[in-house]
């Protein structure tokens, strides 16, 4: 069966397809948003109005989907993007990537997102996600610890024996955790969190401890609000 060339006329995001075109002939086909994987060595981007394949016909539908060409994101959408990144570079976060490419992974909704991956490889968090479960993880209190010493000289944390609570030095201040779940282990380590940004605010440190909505973030408030416009910073509520 030999493939054809077509052209994308309209998208449907809700529902996971795109209508297609026959370069040569009439009538509408479908096809999946997001090309094949297998087909095509291209990134996993969706389908755009405008957007040049080829793929398989069979039936009323498409299959085996890769591009020949694919239409610009707006120069609005690259502009914004290159915008963000001059702001970035401000905090001496820099993206090796283009703008260009970036906001291409931003306008078809990628299934990879290289400037969120990019600032969390910049940015510390307080959970290693990839690493061990925050429950499971025995290095967890000690990268807080030494996170900490640039800010506060002297800061350290270990958890009270037999007791769900950690002590905080200097003070020997004890801390109690918050209920969490394996599922969502944020609120078990919230008043620890609390309490360290609590210290951080008092001799006036540039950085907190951000919620995002699976982790925390150490960044300037200013940076975080600024990441959070854009996007890339998912919020919580719960307590700073």
């Amino acid at each position: 069966m030999a493939q054809e060339t077509f052209v994308v006329e309209e998208i449907n995001p809700k529902h996971g397809f795109a209508r297609v075109r026959p370069e040569k002939g009439e009538g509408l086909l479908h096809t999946a948003l997001y090309p094949d994987p297998e087909f095509t060595q291209a990134p996993p981007f969706q389908l755009r109005k405008g957007d040049r394949v080829v793929g398989l016909r069979r039936g009323q539908t498409v299959s085996e989907v890769s591009w020949l060409t694919r239409v610009e994101p707006p120069w609005e959408e690259v502009e914004r993007v290159a915008e963000l990144l001059a702001l970035l570079e401000r905090w001496e976060i820099r993206i090796p990537q283009e703008a260009r490419v970036l906001a291409e992974h931003a306008w078809r909704d990628s299934k990879e997102d290289p400037l969120r991956d990019e600032l969390q490889a910049q940015l510390p968090t307080f959970f290693d996600l990839e690493g061990a479960h925050p429950f499971e993880d025995p290095t967890l209190l000690e990268r807080l610890s030494a996170a900490m010493q640039p800010y506060l000289p002297g800061f350290a944390i270990q958890p009270v024996q037999g007791q769900p609570a950690v002590r905080v030095e200097p003070g020997a201040v004890e801390i109690q955790a918050g209920v969490g779940s394996w599922d969502v282990p944020q609120p078990t380590f919230a008043p620890m969190i609390a309490e360290v940004n609590a210290r951080l605010a008092a001799v006036g440190a540039p950085v907190r401890w951000v919620p995002t909505r699976e982790d925390w973030m150490l960044a300037p408030p200013a940076l975080a609000a600024l990441l959070q416009k854009h996007g890339l910073l998912e919020s919580t509520s719960l307590p700073e």
